[in-house]
């Protein structure tokens, strides 16, 4: 991570000192569009993962969460992996939607 960074900030001084550079800044775009598909791709499979656990159980995951962490469910193995499944794909939501507000 610290070598990414060390080029990022290595573009911002090339960037500053030069000026806005086109081909650099589409290749930026590019990437950020690329990780964002990436995102999508996955989301969708977890999404499909999720569908399974609500028709299975007739629940909303967002519901099944709530009672979860409650302690209302136990702890079936089922149920640690819908959490999990669902935290994953609240996690790829918000990184997704970091690089939407910052590709803008």
């Amino acid at each position: 991570m610290q070598q990414t960074l060390l080029k990022v900030k290595n573009l911002e001084k090339f960037i500053q000192k030069h000026g806005d550079d086109t081909f650099i800044s589409q290749t930026i775009s590019k990437i950020m569009d690329y990780k964002t598909h990436k995102y999508n791709e996955e989301i969708k499979r977890l999404d499909k993962e999720l569908k399974r656990f609500e028709r299975s159980y007739k629940k909303e995951s967002s519901v099944f969460l709530k009672e979860f962490k409650e302690g209302k469910l136990g702890d079936k193995m089922d149920f640690v992996e819908w959490a999990s499944l669902y935290r994953m794909r609240n996690r790829l939501l918000e990184k997704k939607a970091e690089l939407e507000i910052k590709n803008r």
